[in-house]
């Protein structure tokens, strides 16, 4: 029953006064685990789901298809009539026009999260975009660059005694809803943003 389990542990991390209903999501799942748990994650919150990527044979994932592959995302998204895309394993979303990295989705639950119940710093990497850094700080909010790969993001995170960091590939941590990149869980943060405000992508990262 580990994928039942795992499906109703990625749920507890989503605001359980919140539900996806309303939204069509189109789901990458890179033909990789994720492939049989994303889909189920999303649908049992209410979400129309539409699947790509999720008929993996062994020797296909990441081909042509994921997080690794999204410079066709937004068309697909389009074609498939969602509101939202979400490509896995790490994390890459996009809307019909444009895709959205790491980068831009760790400040957006940076945000979120300083207007809710403050913010002491966010952790990137040497390759974070400088403009995260710069706005991030005229808020208020420390940040600290560790070396590229989510395992030095997360020795920063333990060493700075902070909760939230991640890279521009879509490797996010979030310290109080997960210890790893997963990009699964991390959708549902950025999801909850949205929701919570009634939002899209669109307008939440339009500055």
């Amino acid at each position: 029953d580990a994928s039942g389990r795992y499906v109703e542990f990625c749920k507890s991390t989503f605001p359980s006064d919140r539900d996806l209903k309303g939204l069509k999501i189109y789901v990458d799942c890179a033909n990789g685990a994720a492939y049989h748990i994303a889909p189920d994650v999303y649908h049992e919150l209410g979400a129309t789901v539409v699947c790509d990527g999720d008929h993996p044979d062994g020797f296909n994932i990441n081909e042509g298809v994921g997080a690794t592959h999204t410079d066709t995302l937004p068309q697909r998204v389009a074609k498939a009539g969602c509101d939202i895309g979400i490509a896995l394993d790490r994390l890459i979303m996009a809307d019909s026009e444009k895709v959205y990295n790491g980068d831009q989705l760790l400040y957006l639950i940076a945000k979120d999260r300083l207007v809710r119940r403050g913010l002491a710093g966010v952790v990137g990497t040497l390759m974070t975009n400088f403009a995260v850094e710069k706005k991030l700080k005229s808020l208020g909010v420390a940040f600290h660059r560790a070396k590229v790969g989510d395992r030095y993001v997360l020795e920063t995170l333990q060493k700075e005694g902070l909760q939230l960091g991640g890279e521009g590939s879509g490797h996010l941590i979030i310290l109080d809803k997960q210890t790893t990149g997963d990009g699964i869980v991390s959708s549902l943060q950025v999801l909850a943003v949205l929701v919570r405000n009634r939002t899209t992508l669109r307008d939440a990262l339009a500055e």
